[in-house]
Order: C-alpha cells, then structure tokens, then sequence
C-alpha cells in the first residue's frame, strides 16, 4: 500500500484524535514558513547543522545543508571508508553502507521531534560518506541530492533547478500520519522517510512531505476474513501548508474479500509490487550482503508466479513459462533490480547508498524509472522530422544492444540522468548538427565532461525539444552527459541495457528460463 501527499482540502478531524494547535507539545508554524541554509566545510559539517536546527527549534521549518567535502576532522569528523579498494571484502563494503556516527541518527531525531525537515546537497569530488548524511534526510522527510564529481559549469542548471523544485513543489510540514484498517487487517510495518517515536505506537511523524516521495505500509491478516466481505483502510494526515495553515487530508479505500485466487492476481498492482520489493531488499543491504538480496528477489518473484500456476493455470503445459497479465513484466524489473547499483558489485560505497537512500522513499513512478531506463533512438526522431503530437514521447526501445542501429544516435533516460550515445560509424553531418563538431574523430577526442549546447539547425532542436519533453514528465532537470567509448559515462550506457548480458547477470531471456525452472522445481 502506498501513500502519497495529494492536493490538500479542509476536512472533518473528529475522532483521530488530533488538534489543529500544538501537536503534541511540537512547534507549529504561522503564517510564514522558516528555512535555514548552511554551507558546511571539512571542519564542522555536524557542527553547522545542529547550529541551525537549534535555530529552527522554536518555529520548526527546513534546513538546506550544502556540503562539498568529506567532513574528516573537527566536531563528529567522519573516515574515509571508500570500499572500491580491491583489497576490502565484500562484508566490510557492506558495512561501509551504515552510519559511521550513530550522533547523525540522534541529532534528526531531535529535528523531526521539533518538526525540523534536514535537506542535503552533497557536492563532492570524490567520497562523502553518503550512509551517514543519509540518516538526516529519511528520518526528517528531508531530499538527498549527490552531485559526483560536481563541475559548476555543467551541473550549475540542475543544482538550481533541484533547489527551486525543493521549494515550490507540493509538500506539507509537521505532519503526522496514520493508517486505520477494518477488524481482521492490521498494520505490520512501515517502510520510508519517517520519524516514529517509542511513544508513538500508531503514528508515523513528518517534518516534511512532499510530492515526490511514497511511504509503503505493509499490512496483516490477524484473523480469517469472510469471501464477498469488505475491508477497510483508512489514512489519514494531518499537516501545515507552506502558507501556514492546519490541513488534513483522508483517503479511504473499501477493497473486495475474495477465496478466488484469479481474482487476486488479476487485481495485482505491479507498481506497488516492485516498490514493495525494492525497498525490502534496499533496507536489508546496511550490514547485509548483496548475495541474500539477489535471494530474495528470486524468491518473491518464484513465490508469486508458482503460486499462479498452481492455483491459476494448471491445465497449462509445464513446458510453458505462466505470466499473470497484471505482472507480466514482473519478471524483467526483477532482473533490471539485480543489475541496479543496488546489487551490482561494481558500485562504489557512495553509489550504492545514495541508491538506498533514494528507494525508501522514492515514488513508485521514481522507482520504475531509476530501475528501467527509458531509451529513445534520435536519427530516427530527425529523420522523422517533428515530434509526436503534444503530451506523447517517440516511441521507447527495448534495453539492448541488438536494437542499436549502426551509425544511430541515442537518448537514454533514468529519471536522475540523461544520457546521449552516439554510435562510432555515425556520419559527420549528424555529429555537426548535434554537437557542433566537424566529425567523429573530434568528437571521441574531446575531454569530458562535454557540454552539449542547442545548434541553430533542425536536428539540434528536435533533440532539445525532446529534452525538454523528458524533463517535465519525471519533474526533474536531469544533466545530460556524453557517452563515448573509452570514457567513464560508456560503461554507465551499457550497464543500464537490462535485457542483455552482462557482468551484473544473464540476459532476460536467460532470466526467464532460470526462473521458469525454479517454479518447475517448486511446484515438483
């Protein structure tokens, strides 16, 4: 089940329980929301950050941390702990994923308990230790944003847009959550960017809330439900608008009782299933190892689809490979999850929490996007000569190699970056037109980072036009980055081609068979 801040409204607050005055003795704002803003040095990163959240105490509001280097001496001074040493296991890289300094933890809670949200610009050239500044953000509801290695002149446009989106988007402050359900269902556990007390058995407490994340709330049957019943969930949160007003909004869901297991999978939510999934496996990586995670996928997705056949489709052959409708695609984002930087060894320490970080509590639209890239073919969308009529995108590829053309120019997009692949055999008219070179041998040449700037012509246009486009859908800048063979970004490319064959696992088809003989030998 998730849940997400929608369009707020006035509403009947009787019976939760709550007030619209003083939250159980926390701050509420007025009528003007309070922001702090620090830059932080290699000196005192924690020490800044407790300075304005003891600001922030008596009024509650948002604090915009800006850090550009690992905080390595003075007050909480943390190590330098980068697992991409080749002689550091595969334990210890995992341990590298928790809070070096639980002091981080205790000060969030102590914001969150005075409904002070902590944003974090990390800003560096090399490692940060994005575990520990992570407990910050998703204990006080705040954003994470990483920029590695950042250039000002190439990520000067999504650092400022990140930060005006941070202000004006939908949010709500010093919220409290709660989710209610009829007799026989109850809630189990809560997974996302939340700060619940001891005290606090029911509710979930929010500094912030916002548009772009989702809390996932895991639910139990404690008694026997009867068939052609209802049950009921209820959520409710009570929160201040930016402009200072006391606001709840109720979401209530009435859902069938069924004995029919088609009627169960063919209700299924593949959205929420993978966000489901995802954060599981994000939350048991601290301290755990990538191995059992990859356990868990196979085990849910075999669970699932031998469950289908057994229960759903057995007249069919068990030569045949089953898919319900509503999850056929289970399957592939199940294996773009176990090539993700979650699981793939390859990824440095900071990568792989910044990941973390973002699954807990990424939207289930954020979370398909980070896992299964979009990929539109450029000469096809030049040659075509205009863009599809307005609030469509060109046509998607499938994620591998077999689809690129020779001489083809491509765009990949994975909701936090856009990558621009111009095939080697591509002809000197195209890589004028698009990057305002003289020819491929220049272009290969030039250092990166390469900026990509709008030629006066129709392809250059189209091609930002497409941009554009990209970037309203997922609300984010997203930089764009080159990717040439022999560079950095190249790699980034083809890692992210899911369906193919690679050192982070099997192609899908070769997914597919594994799977369909774990269910062979489930169901024998």
């Amino acid at each position: 089940m998730c849940l997400r801040l929608l369009a707020a409204h006035n509403a009947d607050i009787a019976g939760l329980g709550w007030q619209t005055g003083t939250v159980t003795g926390r701050p509420v704002l007025g009528s003007r929301q309070r922001r702090a803003c620090c830059l932080c040095n290699a000196a005192g990163a924690f020490a800044y950050v407790q300075a304005c959240v003891e600001l922030l105490k008596p009024t509650g509001g948002k604090l915009h941390a800006f850090v550009a280097s690992l905080p390595n001496h003075g007050s909480k001074a943390l190590k330098m702990r980068d697992g991409s040493a080749t002689n550091i296991g595969d334990k210890e890289k995992q341990q590298a994923l928790l809070a070096q300094d639980n002091t981080y933890y205790t000060l969030a809670s102590q914001a969150a308990d005075y409904n002070v949200c902590i944003d974090v610009f990390l800003l560096p050239q090399a490692y940060i230790d994005v575990a520990t500044f992570s407990s910050l953000t998703n204990t006080t509801g705040g954003s994470l944003y990483h920029y590695l290695p950042f250039n000002p002149l190439m990520d000067q446009d999504q650092l400022l847009n990140d930060l005006k989106w941070n202000v004006s988007r939908p949010q709500g402050l010093e919220a409290i959550l709660r989710v209610r359900c009829s007799a026989g269902i109850d809630v189990e556990s809560y997974v996302g960017s939340f700060y619940k007390p001891p005290t606090s058995p029911t509710d979930l407490y929010l500094a912030a809330i916002d548009c772009d994340k989702a809390l996932v709330a895991k639910l139990v049957m404690t008694e026997k439900l009867s068939p052609n019943s209802e049950v009921y969930l209820q959520c409710a949160l009570l929160y201040t608008t930016t402009d200072g007003a006391r606001r709840i909004r109720i979401s209530t869901l009435a859902l069938p009782v069924s004995d029919q297991m088609g009627a169960v999978f063919k209700g299924a939510d593949l959205d929420t299933q993978l966000a489901s999934l995802t954060r599981q496996v994000a939350v048991t990586l601290p301290g755990g190892m990538t191995g059992a995670g990859k356990e868990l996928i196979l085990a849910r997705i075999t669970g699932i689809l031998s469950a289908y056949r057994k229960y759903c489709a057995t007249s069919s052959s068990s030569v045949q490979l089953i898919l319900p409708e509503a999850l056929k695609l289970l399957p592939l984002y199940s294996l773009a999850l176990q090539k993700s930087p979650l699981l793939r060894p390859d990824v440095r320490i900071d990568e792989r929490s910044l990941w973390i970080a973002t699954m807990v509590s990424a939207s289930c639209p954020r979370t398909l996007g980070l896992l299964h890239p979009r990929l539109f073919a450029v000469h096809q969308l030049i040659a075509a000569g205009s863009m599809p009529p307005a609030g469509h995108l060109p046509e998607q590829l499938v994620l591998s190699s077999e689809v690129l053309d020779q001489g083809g120019v491509y765009l990949l997009d994975n909701g936090a970056d856009l990558l621009i692949y111009m095939d080697q055999e591509a002809n000197d008219k195209l890589v004028q037109d698009v990057f305002g070179m003289p020819n491929m041998e220049a272009l290969l040449r030039a250092p990166q980072p390469l900026p990509v700037i709008q030629q006066d012509n129709p392809a250059s246009r189209l091609l930002f036009e497409l941009l554009t486009a990209l970037r309203l859908s997922r609300c984010a800048f997203m930089r764009l980055r080159v990717a040439k063979k022999g560079d950095p970004y190249y790699p980034l490319f083809v890692n992210m081609m899911v369906e193919d064959r690679s050192t982070a696992g099997m192609s899908y088809v070769e997914y597919l068979c594994h799977v369909h003989r774990q269910i062979q030998d489930k169901m024998s």
